[in-house]
């Protein structure tokens, strides 16, 4: 890991989004894209330089009084154009596009498997067209690059609605990760 990950992501918390730079380099082996918070919950967004590839860094956090602290994360690959400009909708599939998602357990030392809370967390990927995008009465600006995440802590999960900058609603999308499953998986 190139970086402190609740370090960054509390910066990330505090001070929103920075622009990212297009790509990576050995100089600047990470960047942060993305952040939501809700309530008492939180994730985080970050690309980092790996070997032969980019990787996506996802992080849960908690708070619990006046701290945060990492539930866990995970990851996948981006492709290393992925931090350029964000593609048109008919490259991406849509105005904004569901790219993968996950949960974290937030009670995990708990002794039955019954009454098991999650922090979960969503990906999404925004066309040009999309200035932001509402999740939950909160208001997420999409960065240059288009990545988002949305966090939820509770059972049932939230729509986004993509605007535009007149504030036009151009897609709403449920961000439930299970709903993307393929057909033939479902069964």
């Amino acid at each position: 890991m190139a970086y402190d990950a609740l370090a960054e992501s509390i910066a990330l918390i505090e001070h929103g989004v920075p622009e990212a730079p297009p790509r990576l380099s050995r100089r600047r082996r990470f960047v942060p894209l993305g952040v939501d918070v809700d309530g008492d919950v939180a994730c985080t967004l970050f690309a980092r330089r790996s070997v032969g590839h980019v990787a996506r860094e996802t992080w849960a956090l908690v708070r619990r009084g006046q701290a945060w602290a990492v539930l866990g994360g995970g990851g996948g690959g981006l492709e290393e154009d992925d931090l350029t400009d964000r593609p048109g909708a008919a490259v991406l599939g849509g105005h904004l596009v569901w790219t993968g998602g996950g949960a974290t357990a937030r009670n995990a030392g708990r002794s039955m498997p019954w009454g098991a809370r999650y922090v979960s967390h969503a990906l999404l990927r925004a066309g040009p067209a999309v200035d932001r995008v509402v999740v939950g009465g909160r208001e997420i600006r999409v960065p240059r690059h288009g990545h988002l995440v949305v966090v939820w802590g509770g059972k049932q999960p939230p729509a986004a609605e993509a605007l535009t900058s007149d504030g036009r609603r151009l897609v709403s999308l449920r961000v439930d990760r299970r709903s993307r499953l393929p057909e033939w998986y479902r069964y």
